[in-house]
């Protein structure tokens, strides 16, 4: 790391830095995660690559009016949605009680009078009771630098889908430590979602995402469509598209 800490917290279980370099704010975990990253002068830029590729799913210009956020961190998706698109209403549910905090208090997570509420909750809970439908639900959370097993579980993928609206998207933020894992996490959101999800590799690190949608893969929007949807976005989804890998066979029986 870089630039200069502002803040420092241990807690029982991990390690929370906060730091700053130019114009970049980031919190950090046990000094080798990088969690939340923002830029301090724009609400409406978001600095972190692996942060714009978990909404590649804005190329294929699908309504969006609510989101969810499964994993807050430091907030810095909503901060910039809100910059982008004040009239789009978010839940960002957080288990960590520090984490919400700070997100408050160092990364501008939206104000109480935006259209974004943080809660401190668990997602598997917020599922289960929320009758709410959502546009976009992202989930991004993971236990020892990998992704906890019960996000790719029946259960969970089903209430997700549940709370898609007709032409909703989920997002799986996925960290595996071997292909084997990788592979049995597929055949579980294929049997949920249908064989035609996309995939989304990040070069240079380790994580996966998974696009699954209520309905069905949308194609690949046209070169001038992904230029515009760019523009709205400050995303270049020309760059994205071309690492997008579509899985339409029919998934093997387990």
């Amino acid at each position: 790391m870089s630039g200069h800490c502002i803040y420092r917290e241990e807690n029982d279980d991990t390690h929370l830095e906060i730091w700053e370099d130019g114009d970049r704010r980031s919190l950090w975990f046990d000094d080798v995660i990088l969690q939340t990253e923002i830029n301090i002068h724009d609400s409406a830029v978001l600095p972190n690559p692996v942060n714009r590729a978990m909404l590649a799913h804005l190329m294929f210009g699908l309504p969006l009016q609510r989101v969810l956020l499964a994993g807050c961190g430091g907030g810095a998706i909503a901060r910039w949605l809100h910059a982008r698109a004040p009239e789009v209403h978010g839940d960002a549910i957080e288990l960590s009680v520090t984490v919400a905090r700070l997100a408050r208090e160092y990364f501008e997570f939206p104000p109480s009078d935006s259209n974004w509420e943080l809660q401190i909750a668990d997602v598997r809970e917020h599922i289960v009771i929320s009758n709410r439908r959502y546009d976009y639900i992202l989930v991004d959370l993971e236990e020892n630098q990998t992704t906890p097993r019960w996000i790719t579980e029946a259960a969970f993928l089903e209430g997700c889908r549940n709370h898609l609206s007709a032409h909703g998207t989920l997002t799986l933020n996925l960290l595996f430590d071997d292909a084997m894992k990788i592979s049995e996490a597929l055949l579980r959101i294929r049997q949920t979602f249908g064989s035609d999800i996309l995939l989304l590799s990040n070069p240079g690190h380790d994580n996966l995402l998974v696009l699954a949608f209520r309905s069905h893969a949308p194609q690949t929007p046209s070169s001038d469509a992904l230029v515009a949807q760019g523009r709205r976005w400050g995303i270049d989804f020309a760059s994205l598209a071309a690492r997008l890998t579509r899985l339409a066979a029919a998934a093997a029986a387990p």
